[in-house]
């Protein structure tokens, strides 16, 4: 209440002070000064409510005379409504005011969401997947609900439903903190059960603590298959080591601290508790920065959702139910839209992504540097402990600004929404993120700390020391709302990996997998092998003092062996002096001047190739005029990778683009500009490409990063193609990126084909067309007909005739020889009769999930070849009955009438052009056009109102009889 509301109509009322820990907040948490309070009595309509209190503050902070709280509202609605036999009349003058109206659909909807008496909602299983219980034994499991108080612990009542008769579930009192309650079930089958993600476990009533009595508490932890492990403790004992969750243990119970130093440890991790993260649903929420979507006068994009398998949809309701539920997203009404896609991760969960490379291409790009981390690293040489920092979700940990929250709005076959946090993807995520750590942990930054974007390091000479610079930076992240994963924490070691490197007391030093692709390299056993050595090694000979005298040895395997296939094989002899020079030049490439530390504060440089063999990739920057290596990568393709039919050149090199730049390098590039350099021209044009779903997919992973690819021909890329073609042996229990990537119905291999058919079967059918069996035999004869023949023959034959030197005969087999433009391998396609052409098609189609007629006629060409093989793909197509049934149905339009004119300026055509250059100040073009004259004028402007087309109108032309607008 206003004070001088107070003192204007209630003189006399005595104003009491609070007491000075008492604070009151507004509903953005920004704190109210207030004078005190008075204790004042209520009536409603003749319904007395006495003794309240309110609080009386100063008129400048206070918008209104009066604010009424929900419990003076609530206490209306019981003594006007639940206490009158007729619960649904209004008194009168109440019925009239909006405001209580309002205020009293609220008690309404709080009533129904507690149909019974302090019930708060269900209780569903907080584990994601199903939960497993052994037969004749019961655990304890953690349950969520999302009713009751936010932001506060409370005591609840858990009651079984009969929904949960297949397992037997406790009825159990417990306190509710963020969400989640422990529930004890129990299977008395002699049978394995399984609780689903969305069951029931039991209603959840909430119980006053006033009614719960009892010295001692549960102390509860989370173990193995989402059981939880229950102590009952003294609540004023204090927590003892033992009693310590499992990962906390794991970071304290080790052979390299004392016993004084593990109870530091112990001590350190109990006072820094709320800061840690409890379960995957607990992420911080800071207030410091809001991430901006700056797109200036871009109109929305708006695009299709990519269509989902139908076994993928149940996946992306629980992936959007659970961040709806975590507050990540909300239902949209935007008219911005981007289309998802769903990458498998190798744990074989998903991540949800959002193709943001439409809005990213508007977007103007945020230039807060990143730091230079080449000039802080020789400060870590003093330190002997090491810490790293794992922030939980910390992405989602920063709001999106609620002006720009419309921009990230994404579609999907279950509706459209929006982010609230900020979302993986935008390219001005990272400058964001970065933005909020400098200004959190500046204090401590290159004297005990380093921060690149969510990597921390923290570093100190001893013990303690560190444990003090801990201190400072968790209470840091708890004042910014900032929260961490214990799990994936690193605290007080010997030795870390901080973006790419090796840090211990003795200095800094590249990791070691990231020179592994050139230290591993096998000794070459073939004359192709020591080529493509050389060839990486000399593209870096500048480097390399005496590189001539080095590798005279391995040139000299080379003597006498020109480029061709024959030579390319040879075995070669190879002795202790080729192996000295051929370490020689391991080691130079794999250290200073051609291995140097990355400059973050320069562009990078990519090199990517991919061959029949492996990946292969060079990160390099140009330091001080001269190209240095960063970093190498390579690893061999998996068993899925070497399939012709899924992977293409094409896929091979986008497959090799993604690998390098979201895995191999990521820590370099994240935030980072640099170019990528690739000998597959298509790769070039990726954003204008015809992209599949895996690719698609893949794309999407790169659209957060701020890159540009480039052509370069094989000749010039032998630094790349050298790892590709030789690279370092991947573990077999190593799942591949193509077994991670979800590969889509229509991006699997056609089941249908030549395997359906013995050979015996395809010679027969061939032997029944007459056109075949006629070119089959001037094929054999190796002779070509005289053109009157030809001319005799059908059009199929000619068609045939024309790839007669492409044709061979296979076996009594007639097949089209085709060659693999980049590997210059050759395979070959069967002709296929016309009578099996369409058994060809449909086994294919249906196979690849009824694709679109490109994907289908890539999967038919894959193994086949027939005369006018596109347009009979295309009319086959065309009378699918599953394709057509669920093509779009073209909407109808309604004949256009055209305008008659009878003499100039009789009707001008008037329409606005928006330039979308954020640059310009003039953003917007009107176009008149005289529809009798068809003279047009273009005007630039800089606005799109009504005054602004009317000052021309006027002015620029005389007022013509008619305006004709689309608005």
């Amino acid at each position: 209440m206003q004070q001088s509301f107070l003192e204007k109509h209630f003189t006399g009322i005595k104003t009491e002070k609070t007491p000075v820990f008492f604070q009151l907040r507004a509903a953005n948490g920004l704190e109210i000064p207030y004078t005190g309070y008075a204790v004042l009595d209520f009536e409603v309509e003749g319904i007395s409510i006495p003794g309240r209190g309110v609080i009386i503050v100063k008129d400048e902070h206070c918008t209104h005379p009066l604010i009424v709280g929900m419990n003076i509202v609530t206490a209306c609605w019981k003594a006007l409504f639940k206490s009158s036999a007729e619960a649904a009349s209004c008194p009168s003058p109440i019925k009239h005011q909006k405001a209580w109206r309002d205020a009293f659909a609220t008690c309404r909807r709080i009533e129904a969401t507690m149909a019974e008496d302090g019930l708060l909602g269900f209780v569903r299983p907080a584990r994601r997947g199903h939960i497993r219980v052994p037969p004749r034994s019961e655990m304890l499991v953690w349950g969520r609900t999302w009713r009751g108080p936010r932001g506060a612990d409370y005591c609840a009542l858990l009651d079984p439903t009969l929904e949960t008769s297949k397992v037997g579930v406790a009825r159990t009192l417990a306190i509710v903190r963020n969400g989640r309650i422990p529930v004890r079930v129990c299977n008395p089958h002699p049978y394995s059960l399984s609780i689903g993600r969305y069951e029931k476990l039991g209603k959840l009533y909430h119980i006053d603590e006033t009614d719960v009595h009892g010295p001692r508490g549960l102390s509860l932890s989370l173990e193995e298959d989402g059981a939880v492990e229950v102590t009952l403790v003294d609540a004023a004992v204090h927590t003892e080591q033992s009693e310590l969750p499992q990962e906390v243990r794991d970071l304290t119970d080790r052979p390299d601290l004392s016993e004084a130093q593990q109870e530091e440890l112990c001590a350190f991790l109990q006072k820094w508790e709320k800061v840690f993260a409890k379960h995957d649903e607990d992420f911080g929420r800071t207030e410091a920065v809001k991430h901006q979507i700056h797109t200036g006068g871009a109109a929305p994009i708006r695009e299709r959702y990519r269509p989902l398998p139908p076994l993928m949809y149940k996946e992306v309701k629980s992936l959007l139910s659970d961040m709806l539920e975590r507050g990540v997203i909300r239902e949209s009404c935007s008219p911005w839209a981007a289309p998802i896609v769903l990458v498998k991760k190798k744990d074989n969960s998903w991540r949800f992504c959002v193709d943001y490379r439409k809005l990213n291409a508007v977007t103007h790009k945020d230039a807060f540097p990143l730091p230079r981390i080449e000039e802080t690293l020789t400060s870590l040489n003093r330190a002997e402990w090491f810490s790293t920092l794992d922030l939980a979700s910390g992405y989602w940990q920063v709001e999106m600004d609620p002006q720009d929250r419309e921009k990230t709005a994404f579609t999907t076959p279950l509706g459209l929404f929006e982010f609230e946090r900020m979302p993986f993807g935008l390219c001005n995520a990272p400058a964001t993120f970065q933005r909020l750590m400098q200004q959190c942990l500046s204090g401590q930054m290159a004297e005990s700390l380093l921060v690149y974007l969510d990597d921390i390091i923290i570093y100190s000479p001893d013990f303690s020391s560190h444990l003090q610079h801990l201190d400072g930076v968790l209470q840091r992240l708890w004042q910014h709302g900032l929260k961490l994963r214990l799990n994936k924490c690193k605290l007080l070691q010997r030795e870390v990996k901080f973006l790419g490197h090796v840090v211990d007391q003795r200095g800094v030093r590249p990791d070691p997998d990231k020179i592994s692709a050139v230290r591993d390299w096998p000794p070459p056993s073939t004359v192709r092998q020591v080529r493509a050595f050389l060839g990486l090694a000399g593209y870096y000979r500048r480097f390399v003092a005496g590189f001539a005298k080095i590798a005279r040895p391995l040139n000299a395997l080379l003597a006498g062996a020109p480029v061709n296939k024959g030579t390319e094989t040879r075995a070669v002899r190879w002795s202790p002096e080729h192996q000295v020079a051929f370490d020689a030049l391991k080691t130079a490439l794999t250290q200073a001047p051609v291995l140097a530390y990355a400059d973050y504060s320069l562009p990078f440089i990519l090199y990517t190739d991919a061959s029949n063999q492996g990946l292969g990739a060079v990160l390099a920057q140009v330091q001080t005029g001269q190209e240095r290596v960063i970093a190498y990568a390579s690893r061999s393709l998996h068993p899925a990778e070497r399939n012709d039919a899924n992977y293409s050149s094409f896929k091979l090199e986008l497959l090799a683009l993604k690998w390098a730049v979201t895995e191999k390098f990521k820590d370099y590039l994240t935030g980072a500009t640099f170019s990528v350099y690739t000998d597959n021209n298509p790769v070039a044009h990726l954003q204008t490409a015809r992209l599949g779903a895996t690719e698609q997919r893949w794309v999407a992973q790169l659209a957060s990063f701020n890159y540009s690819i480039k052509y370069r021909p094989g000749k010039s890329n032998t630094n790349a193609d050298a790892l590709s073609r030789f690279p370092v042996p991947t573990s077999d229990d190593e799942p591949s990126d193509a077994e991670a990537a979800f590969l889509a119905a229509v991006e699997l291999a056609p089941d249908g084909g030549s395997e359906d058919w013995a050979d015996g079967e395809w010679k027969l059918a061939q032997a029944n067309d007459p056109d075949i069996q006629v070119v089959k035999g001037y094929v054999d004869r190796q002779v070509r007909p005289p053109r009157a023949e030809r001319q005799a023959m059908s059009r199929t034959a000619q068609k045939l005739l024309q790839q007669q030197k492409r044709l061979v005969n296979k076996g009594n087999l007639l097949c089209r020889r085709v060659i693999e433009p980049r590997t210059n391998e050759e395979h070959y396609q069967i002709v296929c009769p016309s009578s099996r052409q369409r058994e060809v098609w449909m086994k294919i189609h249906e196979a690849a999930a009824h694709a679109g007629v490109d994907r289908t006629l890539a999967r038919v060409r894959q193994k086949f070849y027939w005369p006018d093989q596109e347009g009979e793909v295309r009319r086959y197509h065309q009378g699918c009955v599953a394709c057509s049934l669920q093509r779009e149905k073209v909407e109808s339009r309604a004949p256009l009438n055209p305008v008659v004119v009878s003499y100039p300026l009789e009707v001008i055509g008037l329409d606005f052009l928006s330039l979308g250059r954020p640059t310009d100040v003039f953003q917007n073009i009107l176009v008149a056009t005289d529809l009798f004259t068809r003279f047009a004028w273009a005007i630039p402007t800089r606005d799109q109102t009504a005054q602004t087309t009317d000052l021309f109108t006027r002015f620029a032309w005389a007022i013509p009889t008619r305006d004709q607008t689309a608005q």
